[in-house]
């Protein structure tokens, strides 16, 4: 059950923000309207968030694919690691901005979904699901 959480868990966030980012990469303007937000005069602002993006999504698909190779989840509890203080970080600052009215309210959708996956990942690794039984 463990090995399987961890495993939909990394598919699922890891290949939402991977093709997100592709998403941001190929059709910047498609995914402002997507999220609610007008489009911007410099698309490749947008762009550059969406390579950003994948990277981190791929940091899952990485460290799965570590595990698959080696049996071991070192890599991936790595990646989950450090995915909690990217998606804590960009959470804040995408949340102050919101409120401070520098980004549109469907930015929103970036804090909620960060801090829900950080939230989630800090709960299993906190509560060990990385141990092996």
């Amino acid at each position: 059950m463990k090995k399987q959480t961890i495993l939909w868990i990394s598919l699922i966030a890891g290949g939402g923000d991977f093709c997100t980012g592709l998403v941001l990469i190929a059709a910047p303007d498609r995914a402002l309207a997507l999220m609610g937000v007008p489009t911007i005069r410099e698309p490749m602002w947008i762009q550059y968030i969406g390579v950003f993006v994948a990277c981190v999504g791929f940091s899952y698909i990485a460290g799965l694919f570590s595990w698959w190779r080696s049996g071991s989840q070192m890599r991936l509890r790595a990646a989950w690691e450090l995915t909690i203080l990217f998606r804590g970080a960009v959470g804040c600052f995408v949340g102050t901005e919101v409120l401070r009215g520098g980004l549109q309210p469907g930015w929103s959708m970036v804090v909620a979904i960060d801090w829900f996956w950080a939230a989630v990942q800090t709960v299993l690794i906190c509560g060990r699901f990385f141990e092996q039984p």
